[in-house]
């Protein structure tokens, strides 16, 4: 009866941990809840350290119960698209939080199985984790704890400094030090004593969010402005979008946008896959759209450029070496199909970007370099499916008519701060995020990546100008307020102004260094529980 009563709370502990990190997450939730979330799970771990040899690996089960919750409540509209797809996603990532979980919770107790601050290990794990999402082909960035205060940009302006690894690391220690309280308190009931170990959780939450919040009200953009327009199509991905003519594509922008511009105009942002048509890249510019595009600019906005996305496609030479994405024709010639940022101006000179941090199952599946026969399984979300070819350089745009250097990010990319410094650091000076969130319908999914922005722009501190296929579409300022935003399924088009910024935040300049320390922390932990581990068995 004992086990019995004692399995069951831990199930309810585990539950609870999961419930909790379900609510505080954007766009529906209280952030604030983050800072409890993990009390409970480490409840269970604690509890299940004491017990049987067995009760190691019963962890395993309790932590996967807790993300399997976390990740369903909170990316369940992936099945919007494709059911597999989003249980596969739920199931997977899980799994590997789970492993996270368990893998620091052997290191723990073979490293410091005593020490009360040795729950402090699941920090390096945690980030360490985190930062794998960003490099690895399975990447899946998007429950990254740090991302959990996207709809409260004043409270993380700091992320300038850190990125989102900062937030992560910030939440852990707090929920570690609260545990900690609280199981202090079981063991010894003295009130003074339990509140004075209060103080220094308490001004780890309240410390950063001060400074943080100063810093907000205080920033101030220098006035730099591009005047841009950022048109929102509304073509339903699932039965308008792909079914259009390049003609008809065209023809509705130039309905929605010619109102909006004239010689001040700068930059016209569509979003990321508005043409479909997919033609190699050494013809495209007899491409009708591009035709088109090139003559709406000289009759209507001279000095401006209209930055667009496309399938396009790259043919390689016989005898020239190839990536391990490029799909081969019945003759055995060898392609490139590539999600496409082209910028086009009034020259003959078209500049690209090729979209390189991809969609697993959509845009690329993992390893296929190893395991070729698992292309077949790709999702076909309209347009060129399958894995794509990627740019190994991400360099900017640049145009013969504004001081403005802007970061073409394309959808996905958006989540990767890391990856958009690069084209920081290349000397971008704004950023355009073109998208197509249309697949999830009205969830939380296009609401999340809208709120995500905010994050980049803190670390950053460029200025975000956002076009969606069906919502939302945006602007950005430097200190994460979004505005002009669109309404959801609605087509529009508006025009306003943002401002440059050619300063490099720390971040800008040095990424992910919260992750690297990680990384060298968890080198070392291993390495003390192997040797704890041969020196208790030689002794």
């Amino acid at each position: 009866m004992n086990k019995f009563l004692k399995k069951n709370k831990l199930l309810k502990l585990s539950v609870l941990s999961g419930l909790l990190l379900a609510c505080a997450w954007p766009t529906y939730g209280f952030a604030p809840l983050i800072f409890v979330a993990f009390i409970p799970l480490l409840s269970v771990e604690k509890s299940l350290s004491s017990s049987c040899r067995k009760g190691s690996w019963q962890l395993f089960g309790y932590a996967f119960l807790t993300f399997l919750m976390f990740n369903v409540i909170t990316t369940w509209w992936i099945s919007n698209s494709a059911l597999i797809a989003g249980v596969l996603a739920c199931l997977l990532n899980s799994f590997l939080m789970a492993i996270t979980f368990q893998l620091y919770h052997i290191v723990r107790m073979k490293a410091m199985p005593d020490n009360v601050n040795g729950n402090l290990a699941l920090i390096p794990f945690w980030i360490g984790f985190e930062k794998l999402h960003y490099t690895w082909e399975i990447n899946w960035p998007w429950l990254n704890l740090g991302n959990v205060f996207a709809s409260n940009p004043a409270l993380i302006q700091w992320y300038s400094i850190t990125g989102v690894l900062g937030g992560t690391f910030w939440i852990l220690l707090v929920n570690i030090l609260l545990f900690n309280v609280i199981d202090a308190y079981a063991l010894n009931k003295d009130r003074k004593l339990i509140c004075r170990k209060l103080l220094l959780p308490l001004l780890i939450v309240v410390l950063p969010i001060v400074c943080s919040v100063i810093t907000y009200f205080k920033y101030e953009e220098v006035e730099d402005p591009v005047e841009v327009v950022v048109y929102q199509p509304n073509s339903d991905p699932y039965t308008v979008q792909f079914n259009l003519t390049d003609s008809q594509i065209v023809d509705r922008f130039e309905e929605n946008v010619k109102p909006l511009v004239d010689e001040n105009t700068d930059f016209i942002i569509c979003p990321e896959s508005m043409m479909q048509n997919s033609c190699f890249e050494s013809r495209l510019d007899n491409m009708m759209y591009v035709k088109r595009f090139r003559q709406f600019l000289k009759d209507n906005a001279p000095n401006a450029a209209i930055i667009v996305g496309a399938s396009t496609l790259k043919l390689y030479e016989k005898g020239e070496d190839y990536p391990f994405s490029a799909r081969q024709y019945a003759n055995g010639a060898r392609y490139d199909a590539f999600n496409t940022s082209v910028f086009i101006d009034t020259t003959e000179t078209l500049q690209l970007h090729h979209k390189s941090k991809l969609t697993p199952g959509v845009e690329i599946m993992p390893y296929i370099r190893y395991m070729p026969f698992i292309e077949e399984l790709a999702l076909d979300l309209g347009g060129t499916s399958g894995t794509l070819g990627i740019d190994k350089e991400m360099m900017p745009f640049w145009s013969m008519n504004s001081h403005a250097v802007p970061a073409p990010v394309i959808c996905y990319e958006s989540v990767f701060g890391e990856h958009v410094t690069e084209f920081i650091r290349n000397y971008a000076n704004v950023i355009f995020i073109s998208t197509n969130d249309g697949w999830w319908n009205e969830t939380q999914g296009h609401k999340q990546h809208c709120e995500y922005a905010s994050i980049l722009a803190i670390e950053t501190r460029r200025s975000i100008a956002r076009s969606a296929n069906t919502g939302i579409s945006c602007v950005v300022n430097q200190r994460g307020d979004i505005m002009h935003r669109t309404k959801y399924w609605e087509q529009d088009a508006f025009k306003c102004s943002i401002n440059m910024n050619s300063e490099l935040t720390f971040y800008a300049k040095n990424g992910d260094w919260i992750a690297d320390i990680a990384t060298v922390l968890v080198i070392l932990l291993i390495a003390i529980a192997i040797t704890n581990l041969f020196v208790r068995k030689r002794y």
